[in-house]
Parts: C-alpha cells; sequence; structure tokens
C-alpha cells in the first residue's frame, strides 16, 4: 500500500486493517483504507467481455472506450416526439388562435425550443454515444452522434479519482475528481456504464497513468 499524499510505502506495522486506519511516517499522514482500496480494480473483471453496445481499442498509445446510448428506454420519447411534432403543435396552435391567446413570436420560441430537446433526446436514443480517449498525457470524452457533439478533455494531473455518482433526475453517470471535475455517462444503460467505469480504472492502473492507483 501507498500514500496517497506522498506515495511512499507503508510499513506493514503502521497498517491497521480493523481500525480501517493506516499511518505514513515519510509524511505523517494518517488516512482511512477503505478510502484508498476501493479505487482498486475489480477482482475477474476482464476487459475483453464486453456487454453490447460497448467498444474497446488500442491503437499505439491510445485506448479508446466507448458505448452506445441506444436504450429501448428511450423509445417513448422518440414516438412522443413524433406525435408532437405531427399532432400536438397544430392542435395547440388552433385552440390558442380560437381562444384569441395567439403570439406567434412567443409560441415559435417555446415550440422551436421544446422541439430541439425532443430531436437531441431522440437521436441519443437511437445513434448517440459516450467515447473517451486515454494517453499518457491524459484524456478527451466526447458525447454525441457522428462527429457532432460535446467535447471534455483533462489532463492526468488535474484528476485524483474516478466515481460512479448519481445527479438527481440525471442517473448515474462517471465522474473525475480533482483539480478540475469532469463528469460524463449520464443516461447510459447500468451494464454498459459499468463496463465504462471499469475498463477505465482497468486501463489507468494498467499503464500507471495516475499514480493514485499505484
Amino acid at each position: 500500500m501507498k500514500c496517497p499524499s506522498c506515495k511512499s510505502d507503508i510499513q506493514e506495522e503502521n497498517i491497521n486493517i480493523k481500525a480501517d486506519i493506516a499511518h505514513c511516517t515519510n509524511c505523517q499522514l494518517v488516512f482511512t483504507i477503505s478510502e484508498i482500496t476501493k479505487d482498486h480494480i475489480d477482482d475477474g473483471f476482464n476487459i475483453n467481455d464486453r456487454p453490447n453496445g460497448t467498444w474497446f481499442i488500442k491503437h499505439f498509445n491510445t485506448t479508446i472506450i466507448g458505448a452506445s446510448t441506444r436504450s429501448q428506454r428511450s423509445i417513448p420519447t422518440v414516438l412522443f416526439a413524433l406525435f408532437f411534432l405531427s399532432s400536438g403543435v397544430p392542435l395547440i396552435s388552433t385552440i390558442l388562435i380560437v381562444k384569441g391567446e395567439f403570439d406567434l413570436f412567443l409560441l415559435g420560441i417555446a415550440f422551436l425550443v421544446f422541439f430541439i430537446f425532443l430531436v437531441i433526446q431522440g437521436l441519443m436514443a437511437i445513434w448517440g454515444k459516450v467515447e473517451i480517449r486515454l494517453d499518457n498525457q491524459g484524456g478527451e470524452i466526447f458525447t454525441g452522434i457522428g462527429n457532432v457533439g460535446l467535447t471534455k478533455t483533462f489532463l492526468w494531473r488535474e484528476i485524483s479519482s474516478l466515481k460512479e455518482e448519481r445527479r438527481g433526475k440525471k442517473g448515474i453517470g462517471l465522474v473525475f475528481g480533482g483539480m478540475k471535475k469532469v463528469s460524463f455517462g449520464f443516461g447510459l444503460p447500468a451494464a454498459r456504464r459499468k463496463y465504462m467505469f471499469q475498463a477505465i480504472r482497468s486501463i489507468m492502473y494498467k499503464n500507471r497513468w495516475k499514480k493514485y492507483y499505484a
């Protein structure tokens, strides 16, 4: 076991498993063992045993791990979007015109915003993906469709941990913590999210990209 602060080896006599406490004689840090060991790789994880809708690609010094956002649960959203566009808009517009409450500009803005939201949700439910590229310097996370979407970047020196986190209605996603917080993967089916979580930690640990995991 190594000290999370100075990375020095912790002597066996300074580790108390029962009390969940360890002491680093080099920097005098006292820390809980569970907080360190919880980030180690899960026993039995096989990065090549991938659930449907995930991929793992190795290119020289770059590793790509990805997952599709396609989900059967999103089909109702797509159907509702189609119904809304074909029936809902004309119906609501007609009612407002009859009542004399029709404001073309405001109604147009409202429908446009809602339309864009539904289109994005629908397209992500069918063709969306979350993909992370890792190398010796850091990583790049892409969320979107094809080459169109949002990209987040980070450097390893900015990151100290990776965990699963629940954020209200967004559900459970993955979050890099440290000097810079980077969140991604919210909305992914559980099996794909779990695979990405374990695969990323496995690659980080194997390549020693983060001393925190050593």
